[in-house]
């Protein structure tokens, strides 16, 4: 995996949805930092080092916001069909580590999951490919930013847009995604 020399970290609000609607805890976020962890505040990280994307993500919830970069051929997996591609042209990280936690969802690997997109393109025209028909929410003001460094300065102008998956616990899905929709409501709009 490529190291960026500058990635981004989630936004507070989204992120205090996200601890809300989770009870107060996440579990995993299987692509951070050490920085990012001090806002997200996860009991167990995977840095770009770790390579969260060749663990196993074992917990009751998880946060993703993945990476913004692209990933080369031999750095995606390469277990399912979901990520097999032509030559011609390299995935967007964030279309990986979507589709990864999609397959490790089904595989129950974690119970259920929030995952933050930045990127229109994977969150509009890669997920209607792959079927992922989940509920989502998107955020009615462009995401507060904040730069993966020591002192999280806040990014002065995002030109990107904000799309928060849910995949939900299958054990009580009718009021998990009621509570996704009550509690995400106040950060955008919600379609179940």
């Amino acid at each position: 995996m490529v190291l960026l020399s500058r990635d981004f970290v989630s936004p507070f609000d989204v992120i205090g949805t996200t601890t809300t609607f989770f009870g107060g805890e996440i579990d995993l976020d299987p692509a951070s930092s050490p920085h990012a962890n001090k806002v997200v505040g996860a009991t167990k990280y995977f840095t770009w080092r770790d390579n969260g994307l060749k663990q196993t993500w074992k917990a009751k919830n998880l946060y993703l916001y993945p990476p913004r970069d692209v990933l080369a051929g031999d750095e995606q997996p390469k277990e399912t069909r979901l990520f097999q591609k032509t030559t011609r042209f390299k995935k967007s990280s964030q279309r990986v580590w979507l589709e990864l936690a999609y397959e490790k969802w089904l595989r129950k690997e974690f119970d259920q999951a929030i995952i933050f997109i930045t990127s229109s393109e994977v969150a509009l025209l890669s997920t209607q490919r792959i079927g992922f028909d989940f509920p989502i929410c998107i955020l009615k003001e462009r995401p507060k930013l904040l730069i993966d460094n020591k002192e999280l300065n806040k990014v002065r102008s995002s030109k990107v847009f904000g799309f928060i998956f849910y995949l939900p616990s299958i054990n009580n899905y009718q009021e998990a995604t009621t509570h996704f929709s009550a509690l995400y409501s106040t950060l955008g709009r919600v379609y179940i």
